[in-house]
C-alpha cells in the first residue's frame, strides 16, 4: 500500500522526470577536442574508472591549469560534481585516491583529513573564458547546466547567487547545448524541470517534444508534457498524450500519473465522461492500491454527489479493512468542503457494520474522536470525543502491545481534554472547546514519489494534534 503520494482536489502534480544517470559524458560532445586533448581525457577517465579522483584531477590541472581549454573545463566540472569526496558550497572541491575495496559515497560520510583540495567555481571560470575570446564548445554549456541544476538542488536561494538566477543561467546553458544537439536523457529531463519551475511554458514543450522524440522508451516525458500542458489549460492536448501512455498495459509510476493527468484535464475541461472514465481505469489498473478510489471519493464530494460519495467511501473501507490512511483521507475530504456532518454519519454506519471487528472499531472510534474534538461546539461534544477516545483505547488493547505509540498518543489526547474539561467546570469558565473559524483538513493530493502515508493529516484541533494522532494509528497497523 506504500506507493504514491496523496491525491489534491487542485491537482498540483510534480511529476519528477526518471532521467538516466550517466556516469560520464558521451564521448561524441569532444570530438571536435584536439588530439592532445582527448588523450588527457581518456587518460584521466581511465584513472577515475579505479577510484583515482585525486590524480585524476591533477592530470587535468596540469594539462590546463588556466582553464583555457573549454573541453577540459568540461571535464572538470563532471569530475568534480561526481568525483568529489567532500565540497565547500560547490565552490571547492576534495579529492582522494581509493583504496581497493574503498567507496566514495561510504567516505563521503566520514571524509578523510588528507585530501586534495581544489577552489574551483565553473561559473567564474566558463564567463572568463567566453570574455576572453576563446571558443565555447557546447560540452562546456552542457556541464555548466548540470552543475547549476544541482547547485540549484543542493543549496536554493542559499548559495552565491538566488535560485532563480541559478536556474535561468542553467537554462540558458542547456539552450546553448541543445542547440548544437548535446543533450542527454537527464539534461532533457533537468532543462524541463527548470523550465517548469521558471514558468517558461513555451520552452518546456520544445524541450519536452525534442525529448519524447529521442527517447520514446521513457513515458515520463510524456507525462511531464501532459502535466505542462494541463497547468496552460490546454486540456484537449492533453488526452492524446495520456492516452499513448495508458496503451501500455503496465502499472508503473508513470502510467500511474499519466491518469492523475487525464482526470486532471477532464475535472478542469469540464468533462465527465472523461474524468469518470480514466478515474474508473486507474481504479481497475491499480487494483491493490487505495488511492484510486480516494481520488473517486474526492471528486464525487466536490461535484455534489453525497450518495455516489457514500457508496465508494464505503466500498473503499470494506476493500482496504478500515485502513486509518483511507478513514483519515475520507474525513478529510469532507472536512475540507465543511461538511462534517457526513464525516460522522460514515464513521456511525461504519461503526455499526464493523462492531465485532477490534482494529476496526478502534480505529473508527479514534477518528470519530478527533471529529467531535474538531467540530465541538460545547463541553458536550468534547465528553463525546472522550468517549470515543476512551473505546479506542480499549479495543486497540486487544490487538496491539502495551507499548504501541498510539496508546501514548491516546493518553495525552486524554489528558489534554480532561483538563480542558476540568477548566470548563470552573463558575468563571466561558470558553467552547471547538473553533470553527480554523481551516479544515487538508484533501489527498497525487503525485509520482513514494511515500509511507497515503493522506495528509486532518487539520489540528484545539485540543490534540491529529498529525501525530493520525500518524500513530497508521504506524501501528503497519
Amino acid at each position: 500500500m506504500k506507493r504514491f503520494a496523496v491525491f489534491a482536489f487542485v491537482f498540483i502534480a510534480a511529476i519528477a522526470l526518471l532521467g538516466a544517470q550517466e556516469s560520464q559524458t558521451p564521448a561524441t560532445f569532444y570530438a571536435d577536442a584536439a588530439q592532445q586533448t582527448k588523450e588527457a581525457l581518456d587518460a584521466s577517465r581511465l584513472l577515475q574508472s579505479k577510484g583515482q579522483w585525486s590524480k585524476a584531477w591533477n592530470l587535468l590541472a596540469a594539462l590546463d591549469p588556466e582553464n583555457k581549454d573549454g573541453y577540459v573545463l568540461a571535464e572538470k566540472i563532471r569530475l568534480a560534481l561526481e568525483g568529489n569526496v567532500a565540497n565547500g558550497m560547490l565552490v571547492s572541491f576534495g579529492f582522494v585516491d581509493l583504496a581497493e575495496g574503498q567507496n566514495l559515497d561510504e567516505m563521503r560520510t566520514n571524509p578523510p583529513e588528507k585530501q586534495t583540495i581544489a577552489d574551483f567555481n565553473p561559473v567564474d571560470l566558463a564567463d572568463a573564458l567566453e570574455k576572453s575570446g576563446e571558443a565555447v564548445p557546447p560540452v562546456l554549456s552542457y556541464e555548466l547546466g548540470n552543475y547549476l541544476y544541482t547547485v540549484n538542488h543542493e543549496y536554493g536561494d542559499n548559495w552565491i547567487l538566488e535560485s532563480q538566477a541559478v536556474q535561468q543561467k542553467a537554462v540558458e546553458n542547456y539552450d546553448r547545448a541543445l542547440a548544437y544537439d548535446t543533450y542527454t536523457e537527464k539534461s532533457l529531463s533537468n532543462q524541463a524541470e527548470l523550465l517548469l519551475n521558471l514558468q517558461q511554458y513555451d520552452a518546456v514543450e520544445t524541450v519536452l517534444r525534442k525529448a519524447i522524440a529521442a527517447y520514446p522508451e521513457n513515458p515520463n516525458f510524456s507525462v511531464s508534457l501532459a502535466s505542462a500542458l494541463n497547468d496552460q489549460g490546454k486540456f484537449d492536448q492533453v488526452y492524446p498524450i495520456v492516452d499513448e501512455v495508458l496503451a501500455n498495459p503496465d502499472a508503473s509510476d508513470a502510467t500511474y500519473n499519466a491518469f492523475v493527468e487525464g482526470i486532471k484535464a477532464g475535472l478542469n475541461a469540464g468533462d465527465v465522461q472523461k474524468t469518470d472514465a480514466y478515474v474508473e481505469a486507474m481504479i481497475a489498473r491499480f487494483p491493490d492500491e487505495y488511492v484510486p478510489m480516494l481520488i473517486q471519493h474526492l471528486i464525487e464530494v466536490r461535484m455534489g454527489t453525497p450518495e455516489k460519495a457514500n457508496a465508494v467511501a464505503d466500498d473503499v473501507t470494506a476493500k482496504f479493512n478500515v485502513d486509518p490512511n483511507v478513514v483519515r483521507s475520507l474525513i478529510s475530504t469532507w472536512l475540507n468542503v465543511q461538511d462534517p456532518q457526513s464525516g460522522f454519519d460514515y464513521l456511525n454506519r461504519s461503526l455499526e457494520k464493523y462492531t465485532n471487528d477490534d482494529m476496526a472499531v478502534g480505529t473508527l472510534a479514534f477518528y470519530r474522536a478527533l471529529m467531535y474534538a474538531q467540530t465541538a461546539q460545547s463541553v458536550d461534544d468534547l465528553k463525546l470525543a472522550m468517549a470515543d477516545i476512551e473505546e479506542a483505547e480499549k479495543r486497540f488493547g486487544t490487538v496491539y502491545d502495551k507499548d504501541n505509540q498510539v496508546f501514548l498518543v491516546i493518553s495525552q489526547l486524554k489528558d489534554e481534554w480532561n483538563q480542558f474539561l476540568q477548566q470548563q467546570s470552573a463558575p468563571d469558565a466561558s470558553a467552547v472547546p471547538g473553533d470553527q473559524s480554523q481551516q479544515p483538513a487538508e484533501t489527498p493530493e497525487a503525485g509520482s514519489s513514494q511515500t509511507d502515508d497515503q493522506t495528509q493529516q486532518p487539520a489540528e484541533t484545539p485540543e490534540a494534534s491529529p498529525e501525530a494522532s493520525s500518524d500513530a494509528t497508521s504506524g501501528a497497523t503497519e
